[in-house]
């Protein structure tokens, strides 16, 4: 929704009659707010109705405030003046939702949930706080981010505006020993056992959606070290177990600042800058492979699109398996680095005409230890933990077999990761329908066969029903057909 001028004129009106705290005429309003005398009368008809203006009778007449400026709040101005507060038309009163299942529908709930955080702001947000807001920090700077690793219990502290509220504290041994010391130095006295039981470690955990949750809740905190002085804080925490991290703010309940903006904008961009040398790193990779010509650039392609159509396959059959376009457009732009490992392999093994001896075969066998120790190098990052995971697991498992006949590890059935199970299906594809020097190219066809008849190590079915599907598709066709026209 956009407020109207009548809104804006509406707060104006109600933040000037409060900062003078006396009768102001018409005249006086129109004049000192640059707002239309005709615009007045109406406006604080509205404001009357919902007794937060009264009119004062005397020769002069004007308005004044009915209400204390801190039992006016944001939200009762704009209610006034505006016919509704919905920020989507299917979130009014009468219900309307353009597709008729709003019980059920993902949009409604996220822009419900929108609404609610917005409506909630307005509310906390009073007119007193508005003409007299006090200290700075009444108005809400972070006072400390805390990351906290579920797994060993180590915290680290990511932000912190008042920088000694944190000092004071940080050198904690443990965790909850911080939240200890936090809600005995700075959180009024009745509010410390409810904020300490809401950010014990224990309770992060508790009654999670998907190993997931999000939650807060409103606490006070001592101001200069006045037991009965103190501001309204909010406390908020956010698990996500199946990354082992949690991540816990504290900060004024009131609005959000420039600041928190601006560390947000910050943290963003230094996780975007982590992502890109991630992707750089990546690339520089795949360029040294092709120039040690253990893949050609064409063939980086291939094995992209040969996994991406594999993958989208298993996405539409195989719902359970929760893949994401995320994971679909990360796992095939990442499988074309699987056999980094081969780096360290001498090239005459590697370019030999015939069958490798068994020596050398053992020296093969090592390229995904290799290739898996050297991602564990890549740029790391809360917004690369994820490739840094596939790009592992891809390295090192891609030559695992589903019976348990692969290496280097010897994994079987869904102990090998979902990735590593695609990107190695494709690689022994790619490799028979591709020139080595010690074989020809095989016919689409003939590979496909040799692939569905595990004569390239087993794998499941499931996979290779996949696998067969996207394989007939036109354009898997034609991609494999051109190259062998090159």
């Amino acid at each position: 929704m956009q407020l109207t001028n009548t809104t804006d004129y509406a707060i104006r009106i109600v933040c000037y009659l409060a900062s003078e705290n006396k009768v102001i005429t018409t005249a006086e309003l129109s004049r000192e707010l640059n707002i239309p005398a005709s615009y007045i009368p109406k406006i604080t008809k509205q404001l009357k109705e919902k007794e937060i203006v009264k009119a004062a009778e005397g020769s002069n007449g004007g308005y004044m405030l009915e209400k204390r400026p801190e039992e006016i709040s944001l939200m009762d101005v704009i209610n006034c003046t505006e016919s509704t507060m919905a920020i989507s038309r299917c979130l009014e009163k009468d219900g309307y939702c353009s597709r008729n299942y709003s019980d059920c529908c993902k949009v409604h709930k996220v822009l419900l949930d929108l609404q609610n955080t917005y409506n909630n702001r307005l509310e906390n947000v009073k007119i007193s706080d508005i003409i007299q807001p006090g200290k700075d920090e009444y108005f809400g700077r972070f006072y400390v981010v805390i990351k906290l690793n579920l797994k060993d219990q180590t915290y680290e502290c990511i932000y912190s505006h008042v920088h000694e509220v944190y000092d004071k504290v940080s050198d904690s041994a443990t965790y909850d020993e911080f939240i200890r010391k936090y809600t005995e130095q700075y959180v009024y006295e009745q509010d410390r056992q409810k904020l300490r039981r809401f950010l014990t470690s224990e309770k992060l955990t508790e009654h999670l959606v998907d190993g997931c949750m999000e939650d807060d809740m409103s606490y006070r905190r001592i101001c200069d070290n006045e037991a009965d002085s103190y501001i309204w804080m909010e406390a908020k925490r956010y698990v996500d177990e199946t990354e082992n991290i949690a991540i816990l703010t504290l900060h004024n309940a009131k609005v959000i600042p420039d600041t928190i903006v601006n560390m947000e904008q910050e943290l963003r961009k230094k996780e975007k800058n982590i992502t890109k040398q991630y992707w750089d790193m990546v690339s520089l990779l795949v360029a040294v492979l092709n120039h040690n010509n253990l893949v050609e650039t064409e063939h980086q392609d291939d094995i992209s699109f040969y996994t991406e159509q594999v993958y989208r396959q298993l996405q539409k059959n195989y719902p359970e398996y929760g893949i994401t376009e995320e994971e679909i457009e990360n796992v095939s732009h990442l499988a074309p680095i699987h056999d980094i490992g081969k780096i360290r392999v001498p090239i005459e093994i590697l370019n030999k005409n015939g069958k490798l001896a068994i020596d050398e075969m053992e020296v093969v066998k090592q390229h995904p230890i290799t290739g898996a120790e050297m991602t564990l190098r890549f740029p790391n990052g809360m917004t690369t933990e994820k490739l840094n995971k596939y790009s592992y697991e891809i390295c090192r498992h891609h030559h695992e077999r589903f019976d348990g006949s692969g290496y280097p590890d010897g994994l079987k059935g869904d102990q090998i990761p979902l990735c590593a199970q695609v990107v190695g299906l494709v690689d022994a594809y790619d490799a028979l329908v591709s020139e080595r020097p010690y074989k020809r190219k095989l016919k689409h066809a003939e590979a496909v066969r040799m692939i569905v008849n595990a004569e390239c190590g087993a794998f499941s079915m499931k996979l290779l029903q996949c696998f067969f599907t996207a394989a007939m598709q036109k354009e898997w066709v034609q991609k494999v057909e051109s190259n062998r026209e090159e």
